[in-house]
Formats: C-alpha cells, structure tokens, sequence
C-alpha cells in the first residue's frame, strides 16, 4: 500500500508539472496570436492530435509493462492500406471499414507479441525489425502509390461532429477513457504495472507473462490500426507512407506524461497532456507562420527543456 501510494504521488506530480508546461505555452501562444483561444482551434488541435493520441494509448500499456513498441507508425499505415484497398474493391464504408483496420492492427500486434515470446529478444529490436516489415508490406501491397478516391460515407466520418467535436477528437478522448479505466480499475491494467515494475515478482505471482504481454501489444496494434483509419479517412488515401517517426512522438508523449520508461509507472492522464503539449506547439508555431525546419528545431528544445524541468520533483 506504501509503494502504490507513493507511486500514486509521483504520478500526480509529474502530471502537474506537464499541466504547468501545457498552461505556459498555451499563454504564451495566445498572447502570440488571437486566432489560437478560439474554439475552432482547439478543436482544429484536438482533431490534429487524434492519430498521434491513439498510439500514445497503446504505448502507455506498452512502456508501463516494461517494453517499447517501435513499430506503431508502421501498423498504422499498413492498416490504412489494408483499409483504404478493402474499401475500394469491396465497397466497404464506415464501420466495417473501421473494423478492418482495428482488426489489421490487432494482428500485427499479436505478431509483434508471439515474436518477443518466442525468441525472448529485446522488444526494442524486435518491434525495429516489425516496422521495417510492416512498412515494407505497406508498399509492397500499394506498389508505392496511395490508394485514392474512397467512398464519400469513410471520409464524412472524419468531417462529422457532435457535442462541437470532431469524430477523430471523440473517437481519440474516447480511447483515453478506455484506456484510463482498463490501467485503473482492471486486473489487465494493475498487472501490466506490476509486469513492468518487477518481471520476476510477476513470475513468482503465478502471472502468465507471455499471454499478458501478447494481450498488451495486441492492445496497442488495435489502437494503432484504428489510427490508421481515421489517418485515411482524414486524408482520403491510403498512404504507405503515412505517420513517419509518429511513433516517436507517441512515446515523447508518454513520456512527458510522467511514465517511466523503465516500466512500473504510467498513467493516461498524463499521456493525454503530452500528446495536448505537442498539439498545441504545433499548432502554435503553424499559427505564428514558423517555416517546418525551425519547428523541428523548437520541438526538439522545448522537449528537453520539459524533461528536464520535470525532473525537478520525484526522482524518476
């Protein structure tokens, strides 16, 4: 109980500390540029963030189980391919299609996880060797090209609206929720902490290590395939291409957020604030007509200038 109370504090600090960076750089931008408090841009930021966000769910499970996933960019286009040709030749729309790509992605995932049960390697290279594979067989089945011209009822998904939000926004908050009440009030959720905090204690429990962690990455395929889908109705396209080192930032994000890349310790609260961090220096810097190559640049300091700032508190 003293272990999980003082893990629950560290939580609640770094989540202030990346609250208080999002705060600042959001007052800074506003006073920067009226058109950045509007509602239309919160929104436009929030429907931005939506592909990046439902990876960084993923890799909250991941990096709290101890592991990384590399390979959740790749997934993801792959998904949309998959997607965008199933579309196309057999005249899918809306949810099938939206379950094709979640589906896609789930089976990459559980191939990812099979492949670190089986050989015992590192995640970190294996998942690096699974995002050459699957970006490779994104351009295999697409020849290179995108896949164009989808049906009108997969891209209004993207444009429709409720409640003033955009379908990508809910459907990435969505997942949040999800994935904030599996991390806290499941036993899949306490026992990919304690896999993380401690394999051996895991082991020595009686835990099925290999079945939870196949469970985690099949988790984290799934978000990210879904991803994909919404990456493809947004675009209108299928693009082998799609979401280069976006699996980088969903881990910054996570990260950001308080997790431990060790493992032991994450929460999605704290994954939804760095994934908004991100958002809105983006958008922020679009907005102040930054050229990409100097945004690349500030994103770059402006990260590890916030490590580093969020170092100053709980030891990590």
């Amino acid at each position: 109980m003293f272990v999980k109370q003082i893990l629950r504090d560290m939580n609640k600090a770094s989540l202030l500390q990346c609250l208080c960076f999002l705060i600042a750089i959001s007052a800074f931008f506003a006073l920067s540029s009226p058109a950045f408090i509007t509602s239309v841009n919160v929104v436009n930021i929030l429907t931005a963030s939506s592909v990046i966000g439902l990876m960084a769910v993923g890799s909250t499970f991941v990096i709290a189980s101890g592991a990384i996933d590399l390979s959740t960019a790749a997934i993801m286009a792959l998904a949309s391919v998959v997607c965008a040709w199933t579309a196309q030749n057999l005249h899918l729309s809306g949810l099938p299609s939206i379950c094709v790509a979640t589906a896609v992605g789930g089976l990459c995932g559980v191939v990812t996880g099979l492949l670190i049960n089986l050989t015992r390697a590192p995640s970190f290279i294996i998942t690096l060797g699974m995002l050459s594979i699957y970006r490779a067989l994104a351009y295999i089945l697409t020849g290179g090209i995108p896949i164009y011209g989808l049906d009108e009822g997969i891209t209004k998904i993207a444009e429709a609206q409720w409640l003033g939000l955009s379908f990508p926004a809910l459907i990435m908050l969505g997942g949040m929720l999800a994935g904030y009440l599996i991390l806290t009030r499941t036993r899949f959720g306490t026992h990919t902490l304690l896999l993380g905090d401690n394999p051996a204690a895991s082991q020595a429990m009686g835990l099925q290590v290999p079945r939870l962690r196949l469970a985690i990455f099949a988790l984290a395929g799934c978000l990210s395939g879904l991803a994909g889908f919404i990456f493809m109705a947004r675009t209108n396209s299928g693009d082998p291409t799609a979401g280069m080192n976006y699996e980088l930032i969903a881990i910054t994000a996570v990260v950001l957020g308080g997790a431990n890349l060790f493992g032991g310790r994450a929460a999605i609260p704290g994954t939804l604030a760095g994934i908004l961090c991100l958002g809105v220096l983006q958008n922020g810097l679009n907005l102040m007509a930054i050229s990409t190559f100097y945004q690349t640049l500030f994103v770059g300091v402006v990260l590890i200038l916030a490590s580093f700032l969020r170092r100053v508190g709980p030891e990590q």
